[in-house]
């Protein structure tokens, strides 16, 4: 009979680990739970806890808490009717959660123990407000912040994805012209006493060569999409798109500036909820670019030497010509936070004026310039036909 070690919670709130023989971990479960016991973990031979939980959608998690904390509920009364409303299983992390807020943990603890999922700007905001007893309002605030983020986000992701098709159509029409017809075209030629065009001959060696060697530039292409697919899985998305556009300068001043924005409004979030300065800062440094990272904590040095927050900024380099004056200003007025809100209600604006006005200028030329390519290998294939068509008719 196998053995398992099974953590449990007892009836008067000891946490023990104790080490049972069973015929299942089901049936331990079972007998445990009728005696009063929380089992926490089960591991042994045949069953281990997974350390994956479920998918959550997070900003609807934290609109359905909100809502029942509204009503009057109490928290664990609120996770157990989430719990009870979408049926949840063990190992999902709303019933980590409930099981973390059992042991005794904070809010922040529970959540973050339960899923690596939930951002960490809204666990810091929920471990800020738990020492003031503000958590409907820093659900609140979380939810505009994100509606925010999201705005900025979904904005342009919607205006790169035309460009990104156009740009992967126009591969892979390019791909077939070089790989199948140029090759096909050069065999023509081969058998044909004629002189070619400098760029036509260029083009069709060209070819040639790719069409010798094809299953290699093929397993190049798919290695280097699968380089790209594993960097998206260990970077995330954001952070892959984000280094790519960084490569063009007249971009990286832009993406510097829209993760300064969403900086300025994380400060602001903790800030509301009751933390301290340099904890907000060593909460949400992982919202800003590397380099921007390394001036934070120049920032932070400048605070603790007595420093005000918008000279520290501003002298580590973490402020634009609009956002020193406004926290500037809001120093000497108190009202520090609600200048970082407007200086990133300001630059989110700059962003999406630019975004628009670059999408409209973008796509027009990369179609001239995609059209005029392809138009340029075709004419090229075709120009010593031309050439030996005229030759016939002299």
């Amino acid at each position: 009979m196998p053995t398992y070690t099974v953590e449990v919670l007892t009836v008067i709130g000891d946490r023990k680990h104790l080490e049972i023989e069973g015929d299942s971990p089901e049936k331990i479960k079972y007998l445990l739970e009728e005696q009063g016991n929380l089992v926490i973990a089960i591991k042994g031979e045949k069953f281990k806890t997974k350390n994956k939980s479920k998918k959550i959608n997070i900003i609807i998690f934290v609109h359905e808490l909100r809502t029942l904390l509204l009503s009057g509920l109490s928290l664990p009364e609120a996770l157990d009717i989430l719990i009870d409303h979408h049926q949840q299983s063990e190992d999902n992390p709303i019933t980590k959660i409930r099981i973390g807020l059992n042991q005794g943990l904070a809010l922040s603890e529970a959540m973050k123990n339960a899923s690596e999922e939930f951002p960490i700007i809204l666990l810091a905001t929920v471990a800020a407000s738990e020492r003031n007893g503000t958590l409907v309002k820093a659900l609140e605030s979380y939810i505009k912040y994100d509606e925010q983020i999201s705005a900025i986000r979904n904005k342009v992701y919607n205006a790169s994805m035309y460009p990104l098709t156009l740009i992967l159509v126009a591969f892979l029409v390019i791909f077939f012209l070089i790989i199948y017809l140029v090759p096909r075209f050069g065999a023509i030629y081969e058998g044909v006493d004629i002189k070619l065009p400098l760029a036509s001959a260029l083009m069709l060696k060209f070819g040639s060569f790719v069409g010798q060697y094809r299953l290699l530039v093929i397993g190049l292409i798919l290695l280097s999409i699968f380089t790209f697919a594993i960097k998206i899985k260990k970077q995330g998305l954001d952070k892959t798109m984000m280094s790519i556009l960084s490569v063009f300068s007249f971009l990286r001043t832009r993406l510097e500036v829209m993760y300064l924005s969403r900086f300025y409004r994380g400060l602001a979030l903790l800030l509301t909820s009751g933390a301290s300065v340099i904890q907000s800062f060593n909460m949400i440094e992982a919202l800003l670019l590397p380099a921007q990272q390394i001036k934070l904590r120049k920032a932070k040095e400048l605070i603790l030497q007595g420093n005000s927050l918008s000279t520290a900024l501003d002298h580590a380099g973490l402020t634009t010509t609009v956002s020193s004056r406004l926290l500037n200003a809001g120093d000497k007025n108190g009202e520090i936070v609600s200048m970082f809100e407007k200086s990133a209600e300001f630059h989110d604006l700059d962003l999406t004026q630019f975004v628009d006005k670059f999408s409209k200028l973008l796509e027009p030329t990369l179609m001239l310039v995609i059209g005029a390519f392809i138009g340029l290998i075709v004419v090229l294939l075709y120009m010593p036909i031309f050439g030996l068509a005229s030759g016939i008719q002299s």
